[in-house]
């Protein structure tokens, strides 16, 4: 074997060790692509079911602030600033109708979106506004 023929046999496995990386590099990259698209689907779907859950609390919150204050809030905000005492035996405890997280600036409970929830004064409910 002569020189050049040992050039060329290092020539031609560096190329082939090279290919085999570009395509083992492919693979990978498409595998992180489909793993970013489901965990996308997963976030989204997580927080849908967050948001329904928030709803449902901030429900029978208004539905404790009606039985204690015999009323209606005026809006959801009185919620997070009201408080509710209990009494258990000997103690007393002060607790907000609707101790929530986030909440903005003004006191309103915000979705997972970032988005204020809404409030129907006609049929005194909370809701997502998906519209926004």
């Amino acid at each position: 074997m002569g020189y050049g023929e040992i050039c060329e046999m290092r020539i031609d496995s560096l190329g082939k060790i090279s290919l085999e990386n570009t395509l083992v590099f492919i693979f990978i990259i498409l595998l992180i692509g489909i793993f970013l698209g489901y965990y996308g689907k997963l976030q989204n779907i997580s927080k849908e079911r967050l948001a329904q859950e928030q709803v449902y609390n901030i429900n029978t919150a208004i539905a404790i602030f009606l039985l204690e204050k015999k009323r209606f809030p005026k809006d959801l905000n009185e919620l997070t600033k009201e408080e509710l005492l209990i009494e258990n035996q000997n103690t007393i405890f002060k607790k907000k109708f609707l101790d929530f997280s986030p909440i903005d600036t003004e006191g309103y409970p915000l979705d997972p979106w970032g988005r204020r929830f809404k409030y129907d004064r006609k049929n005194n409910i909370a809701y997502i506004d998906r519209s926004s």
